[in-house]
């Protein structure tokens, strides 16, 4: 359920700036990371989003190099 819930806001935050994206996706392990308790409930998820934030920074850094 979870699942469905994260692959919505992901289309939602991809219209977002990439600075608001990089916020989202940030808040977003955070909280994968926290889990419950000190296990992890899903290490894929985490390395897809820390992938999805290297991603957005690379944007960011190619934006920021252009001007």
């Amino acid at each position: 359920m979870a699942d469905k819930k994260t692959v919505k806001e992901a289309k939602t935050v991809s219209k977002l700036p990439l600075d608001e994206q990089l916020k989202a996706k940030r808040e977003e392990l955070l909280i994968a990371q926290q889990g419950l308790g000190s296990t992890l409930q899903n290490p894929h998820r985490i390395k897809a989003i820390k992938k999805e934030i290297a991603r957005i920074l690379t944007q960011i850094n190619a934006t920021e190099g252009d001007k």
